[in-house]
């Protein structure tokens, strides 16, 4: 992995990604564990299968609106009802938070399954054709767009109309992010404003060249002085790692700047065509080029995550997500703290919501149960849960991220709260949901241009004409 940030996604970036004509991430964990086969007693698969050819591309969004009919409970007055949830200890808060749920609803007959993050998007896509998905399934915002496009899941918009679980309590962005073609199709129970939101700072470093310790009003600029002036290279001691890593990466670095890499209408690229986007590549090209101010490219390796904790850094990009673990990393080694990423020349500090969200399947028998179950998943009381139990970031909604318990732990999930409540920040998804090769053609395009093995214009064009023909391109 090249980009060097102390991310928790970033890590799972790697897990594959989405194809052409069936979208999916590639395995990176176990298979999947739970309940097994047991979900396919939720519903027909006769009855709920959208083709005998396997092609969940038949199912229509409208069909998806409609709210299906209440299956009579099984013997013994239970109703059944399934949920996908998302694997892995870290994640362990949504299983508790439905086994909590199935205590006040004894009637339920509730089937906990585990999904690993890289299989869900084939997984949703094979269970929709088979019609044996979970009531109640989690996704991620990479894939999440291409199966309300299939038709996997019900939107909620009647629902919410009679029963608001605290909608304006939810981030503007993280809404945007569980919505699809102006519908809600889930309540989000995770957002971040990207892996580069924040920048951690060894504050024993700059302390002993007397350096002022950044705040949250500095500047683009200030960060430049800033890595610069720690910047050690005889030693191997870097002031900075930042590198946009993804196209969302740079999308954040972009709106700092006041511009984008993506249309609103997700129909164009415009990372050499916004001259906001160019000003904001021209910075990123030199702080690592210009000032060399950041580890080479052999540097950024396998080990990357490990040079802020063993003090080859003096500053490091860092997601919200990372910063309830960055502590036990860092130890009692030195003193260390944490700033908002700095803003950009007029003033403007730019964030892309990396969304996560609970959705009830669109041929559930059982839709009105599974919205109270996605209720449950994505409220106050289960967000809290999962920050000062399991060590989760503070999720989808505004309250948590000032609620006491949580800004007790660190006072950046509160200065971030304003941030990211005043400013819009979707995350830029190509109008065709081609996320996958769009990323693909980043990655593979766009480092020469960042670690300066090209000229800047030429660098800048071939990623803008390279990105721009998979945005052309049709729906899969």
């Amino acid at each position: 992995m090249n980009n060097p940030s102390l991310s928790r996604r970033s890590l799972l970036r790697t897990i594959g990604i989405l194809g052409l004509a069936v979208p999916a991430l590639a395995a990176c964990g176990a298979p999947t564990v739970g309940g097994g086969g047991s979900t396919s007693s939720t519903s027909s698969s006769s009855s709920a299968a959208t083709s005998t050819t396997g092609s969940a591309a038949q199912t229509s969004s409208t069909t998806a609106t409609q709210a299906p009919k209440a299956q009579a409970a099984a013997s013994g007055g239970t109703i059944p009802l399934s949920i996908a949830t998302y694997a892995g200890i870290a994640d362990d808060w949504q299983r508790e938070a439905a086994k909590t749920w199935q205590t006040k609803n004894p009637n339920v007959k509730l089937t906990i399954d585990e999904v690993n993050y890289a299989d869900a998007p084939k997984k949703q896509l094979a269970q929709l054709a088979t019609g044996t998905m979970e009531d109640v399934y989690f996704s991620g915002i990479k894939w999440f767009p291409y199966s309300c496009a299939k038709g996997a899941f019900r939107a909620i918009d009647d629902y919410v109309k009679t029963t608001d679980p605290g909608m304006s309590d939810f981030f503007s962005a993280a809404v945007a992010g569980a919505s699809f073609e102006g519908k809600l199709y889930g309540l989000p129970y995770l957002m971040h404003p990207g892996n580069n939101a924040l920048i951690a700072f060894n504050k024993d470093m700059l302390a002993k060249k007397g350096v002022a310790m950044p705040t949250d009003d500095w500047t683009t600029d200030d960060y430049v002085k800033l890595a610069t002036t720690m910047n050690d290279k005889a030693n191997k001691i870097y002031g900075s790692n930042y590198f946009p890593n993804t196209y969302y990466d740079f999308c954040s670095l972009a709106r700092t700047y006041g511009g984008d890499d993506l249309t609103a209408d997700g129909k164009k690229f415009t990372f050499a065509t916004d001259p906001k986007s160019v000003d904001a590549a021209h910075w990123a090209v030199d702080m690592r080029v210009k000032y060399q101010a950041t580890p080479t490219q052999a540097e950024s390796g396998q080990q990357a995550a490990q040079l802020f904790p063993s003090g080859q850094l003096a500053t490091s990009t860092a997601g919200t997500y990372s910063i309830l673990g960055l502590g036990k990393t860092v130890g009692d080694k030195f003193k260390w703290d944490v700033v908002l990423f700095p803003k950009g020349p007029t003033g403007i500090r730019g964030y892309q919501g990396f969304v996560e969200c609970m959705s009830i399947f669109s041929k559930s028998k059982q839709p009105e149960k599974a919205y109270d179950l996605v209720i449950a998943e994505t409220s106050k009381e289960t967000q809290i849960l999962a920050v000062v139990k399991y060590q989760y970031q503070p999720g989808s909604r505004k309250s948590v991220w000032s609620a006491p318990e949580v800004t007790k732990i660190n006072s950046i999930f509160e200065r971030a709260l304003k941030w990211m409540s005043d400013t819009p920040g979707p995350f830029p998804m190509p109008y065709n949901l081609r996320y996958s090769e769009l990323e693909d053609k980043w990655e593979n395009t766009s480092k020469p241009l960042f670690y300066g093995d090209v000229a800047f214009q030429q660098g800048l064009q071939k990623v803008q004409q390279d990105c721009q023909t998979i945005v052309d391109e049709a729906r899969p």
